[in-house]
């Protein structure tokens, strides 16, 4: 049992932006332990006890004797000799000041965030490393300090979960990026944990981590399968922020990996170990999704009646989901990655080809189909750009030599062809999907 003055007061809720714009408290004697400890890593000699005297000086309490160097009759005595008598003028100094510093200003960094996006505030593992490293050799003197960390930390882990957990509105913009931060920062908290040695708090951060990663997936899982459902646009807005959002999903995604990695969970005939159907589910709905994109894509390539902007907005959802494939780069991905990767780049390759083979017909008919044409020129300098994206060259080389010839004939090319250089595919489809709206 902790003793009620040494736990930390307990954080007060705070909006993630307010809390990253303050500070946390104690940067002083956080950089003043690590200083510490290293100094008590090396030899202990009269020279270095000086050392470490000067450094404590500016904590020392105000009615606290000025400690006096007790080395200095004590060369060639053994070094646990000498730490021990170090330690004793110190220990009052680390017990009532430090220790009880760095406990407040790991649990501002950890529990309530508290960082300022201060590149210059030490590590929190190393300063996590000194502190136990600290309590060890004062032989358990200020572990209450410690442990008040660990409990304020595991607390705050459980109640993170359990918070984002029961979030069951649809995702929006930022939703996914949101989730993705929160496992970054379940990271952070095993390794400090490790570092403090707090074997049974860090058992259950890891499970709160993994069941959050779960979460996230099957919550990324149902925003795609909704679009690949009925194809409204409200759904087509969900799956947009989903995938808008590639780079907090390779997050998710890297931490369900290791979570199957670290698990010893064994499937069975009629059990599929959940961590792994976490995945197995997402995988299955971003192959659904680019099914129903491809579909969608292959009529509207072949010069079918679709918004510009929606088509956009599905070439965008294509790009995302390629970033994706091609960014998880663990090494027990599933090789249905692999396998969707190389067919994106083969559909779209598709698409390309399709395209610029209708482009070009639409001219060529008798009399030519203006209106066809110029709505395909349009849609193939998107693709083109999706194809560059991909690093698929020469088939954006063999579609902009088309784009250019239909320019031409069109009388849509500049002096200099300019207006045929790849875009940037529009960012915000404000139109409704035909038919289904």
């Amino acid at each position: 049992m902790v003793p009620s003055h040494i736990l930390p007061t307990l954080p007060t809720p705070a909006s993630p932006d307010d809390a990253a714009a303050k500070p946390p408290r104690a940067i002083d004697e956080a950089r003043t332990i690590l200083r510490l400890n290293s100094l008590l890593r090396g030899a202990i000699t009269p020279v270095r006890a000086d050392s470490v005297l000067d450094l404590l000086e500016p904590h020392r309490p105000r009615l606290t004797p000025k400690p006096i160097n007790p080395l200095a009759g004590m060369v060639g005595q053994p070094q646990g000799r000498m730490l021990e008598a170090l330690l004793r003028p110190i220990g009052q100094i680390v017990t009532d000041v430090l220790l009880p510093g760095v406990r407040d200003h790991l649990i501002d960094r950890l529990v309530r965030n508290q960082t300022l996006h201060d590149a210059s505030l030490p590590s929190a593992v190393d300063v996590a490393d000194a502190m136990r490293a600290l309590v060890e050799r004062l032989r358990g003197g200020g572990r209450g300090h410690l442990v008040a960390v660990v409990h304020a930390m595991e607390a705050d882990a459980r109640a993170t979960a359990d918070r984002l957990t029961r979030d069951t509105a649809p995702i929006d913009e930022g939703g996914i990026d949101r989730l993705a931060r929160a496992l970054l920062r379940f990271e952070v908290r095993r390794m400090v944990l490790d570092a403090l040695g707090a074997t049974t708090a860090l058992h259950e951060t890891t499970y709160q981590a993994r069941r959050l990663a779960r979460f996230s997936l099957r919550r990324a899982t149902e925003a795609l399968d909704g679009f690949s459902t009925d194809r409204g646009l409200r759904a087509l807005h969900a799956s947009l922020a989903t995938l808008a959002q590639a780079d907090g999903l390779v997050v998710i995604a890297m931490r369900n990996l290791d979570d199957q990695s670290e698990s010893k969970e064994e499937s069975g005939p009629f059990v599929e170990p959940a961590d792994r159907k976490a995945m197995t589910d997402w995988l299955g709905s971003v192959w659904r999704l680019s099914d129903t994109l491809f579909d969608l894509v292959g009529r509207a390539a072949a010069g079918g009646e679709l918004d510009d902007l929606l088509f956009a907005a599905m070439l965008r959802q294509l790009r995302s989901l390629h970033h994706f494939c091609a960014d998880l780069t663990h090494d027990d991905r599933p090789p249905t990655v692999d396998t969707l990767k190389d067919r994106l780049i083969a559909r779209s390759l598709e698409v390309g080809q399709s395209l610029g083979d209708h482009l070009i017909a639409s001219l060529l008919a008798q009399p030519p189909d203006r209106r066809k044409a110029e709505r395909l020129l349009t849609r193939g300098r998107m693709t083109a750009q999706l194809l560059y994206d991909m690093e698929q060259d020469q088939a954006v080389e063999h579609l902009a030599l088309r784009l250019l010839s239909a320019g031409d004939a069109l009388g849509q090319n500049g002096p200099t062809g300019d207006s045929l250089a790849v875009g940037a595919i529009p960012e915000q489809p404000n139109a409704t999907l035909a038919g289904n709206e």
